[in-house]
């Protein structure tokens, strides 16, 4: 009896903490406030071609469908795999060991190009206008389990690396302060720029010019009105929550 008593406090108490961080999140920002950034960069390299997609723990069935609903990766041809470890290999000599432990693969698309009348057929719309890859792999840096610094890399027929998005060497590299929570990061804007409230968005970048990730909270348009709209935004370091910064930016509205 005391040992079901003990287990039964336990998961209530689970529950509770839950349901306190679940509660707590909501009173900071709603979670779709929440944007990731970084640009997969596809479009030049396989945009619109006739394309499958392979994920861990996709659809196992032999019949594909052209939907782009992520396959099984078991069933990615050879080279699909071949080629990501050979990407994720030079991600981690560029970038270091500190970087790749929390990057985290997405899906790799493979275009078919013998495939293109079964895409046709489907009502797909597909071209091979932008054709310049053959693989394209996907992934996310990942500061927590709620956003991300989105990554593509582009792979062509013979294995060479011909496209890869913005991330840091492992001499600019910093790792990530994981201590912050989204409700502390509205704080550290709050108390630099009091004007930062309605906040419009939070989202996780890379600047590419100071080679350092950061964070970006920007008010939403407030009494907007047709023509420019200024807005305030405030950037705090990802790596150093204590270096802060201000800026206003501005967004056109037409009615």
């Amino acid at each position: 009896m005391r040992i079901r008593s003990a287990i039964f406090n336990f998961l209530l108490g689970t529950v509770i903490a839950a349901t306190f961080f679940s509660t707590a999140f909501s009173q900071c920002i709603d979670k779709q406030k929440i944007h990731w950034g970084g640009d997969y960069g596809n479009y030049d390299y396989s945009y619109l071609c006739p394309t499958y997609f392979f994920a861990y723990g996709g659809d196992t069935s032999r019949n594909w469908n052209t939907l782009n609903n992520n396959i099984d990766i078991q069933q990615a041809p050879t080279n699909a795999l071949k080629f990501k470890a050979k990407v994720e290999k030079e991600i981690k000599e560029y970038a270091g060991e500190s970087f790749f432990k929390n990057l985290k693969f997405y899906n790799v698309s493979v275009v078919y190009p013998e495939r293109l009348k079964l895409f046709l057929d489907s009502g797909a719309q597909v071209s091979f206008k932008h054709y310049k890859a053959k693989y394209f792999y996907y992934y996310g840096f990942e500061p927590d389990t709620v956003t991300a610094y989105l990554i593509g890399v582009a792979v062509n027929s013979a294995g060479k690396i011909i496209y890869r998005s913005n991330i840091p060497s492992k001499q600019n590299y910093k790792a990530i302060d994981k201590s912050f929570t989204y409700c502390n990061l509205i704080d550290i804007a709050k108390k630099i720029q009091k004007n930062i409230e309605p906040i419009d968005e939070i989202k996780f970048d890379y600047d590419t010019k100071k080679k350092k990730f950061y964070w970006l909270i920007s008010q939403a348009v407030v009494n907007s009105h047709e023509g420019i709209n200024y807005l305030n935004q405030v950037k705090i370091d990802a790596a150093d929550l204590k270096k802060v910064s201000t800026s206003k930016s501005q967004v056109m509205i037409v009615y």
